[in-house]
């Protein structure tokens, strides 16, 4: 009896362990928040449901993002508005509910407030390398004298493409941008061929990331047009995902972040 009941003890000291290395993780460990629809293609009158949350790595839904973080949000079907989407808080995601009113294909999109705080010296060039920062950014901010922590803000903007009975016609919906700091937009001459987008132009020549349901991470750059293609080498329900930096003008200053999600199934 005391051997199983060694055995829970353990067990419990095993799992607030983990608790406490999750928390206390460098605050350079970037989360990956993301939407993901319950399914990809849903019936005509069924309720569609959306689910937003942080997580190590897409697609676990480890932390949910409380509707106070949200600072806009556009859910719509067929390029509409849809009338009256419920949120619904959550301890693993938020919920995103409305009705499939009819066929075609369906976007939600979501930013979160902007959130700022320090990162520790020792963490800034883990965090800089983690966010694409490049060598000459890096450079600057670790030549400034004694060790100051770096100044850092962020906004999440995340996206999810859905299809209600079929996916007819879904690349010129999905082409078109909802009007995101940062986003992915499908091409609308190609399947498999993608645009990031910032301010609502081309972003060229900037590092994308994809990852797949099994986690498998593959890594891509976009062209002088902001384009680039993962065509057949990643297929099924994959996240993409992409960090732009706002540089201060001296480098002791405010270092700002906005990440960009799409998840969506190419094979839609």
């Amino acid at each position: 009896m005391n051997i199983i009941k060694n055995i829970k003890v353990e067990r419990v000291i095993t799992r607030l362990l983990i608790t406490l290395h999750m928390f206390v993780l460098p605050t350079a460990m970037a989360h990956e928040t993301f939407l993901l629809p319950t399914q990809s293609v849903w019936e005509m009158n069924s309720d569609v449901e959306v689910r937003m949350a942080s997580g190590l790595s897409f697609p676990d839904l480890t932390w949910g993002v409380n509707q106070e973080r949200i600072s806009s949000s556009t859910v719509q079907l067929n390029g509409k508005n849809v009338a009256d989407p419920s949120f619904k808080d959550g301890n693993g995601f938020l919920t995103v509910n409305f009705n499939a009113s009819e066929a075609g294909v369906g976007v939600v999109a979501i930013s979160t407030k902007t959130r700022s705080g320090d990162i520790e010296h020792k963490n800034t060039e883990g965090y800089l390398e983690e966010i694409g920062a490049s060598e000459s950014i890096k450079q600057a901010f670790m030549a400034l004298p004694g060790k100051p922590p770096l100044q850092r803000s962020y906004v999440k903007h995340t996206k999810s493409f859905i299809c209600v009975k079929s996916c007819k016609g879904s690349r010129d919906l999905s082409s078109k941008p909802i009007g995101q700091k940062l986003e992915f937009i499908t091409a609308n001459d190609d399947a498999g061929r993608f645009q990031l987008l910032l301010d609502g132009k081309p972003l060229p020549h900037h590092e994308v990331k994809v990852r797949d349901s099994e986690k498998e991470l593959y890594q891509y750059r976009t062209d002088s047009r902001g384009m680039f293609s993962i065509r057949e080498q990643v297929s099924g329900t994959v996240m993409l995902a992409a960090v732009a930096i706002t540089l201060p003008e001296k480098p002791d200053g405010l270092y700002h972040s906005d990440y960009a999600s799409l998840v969506l199934n190419t094979k839609q």
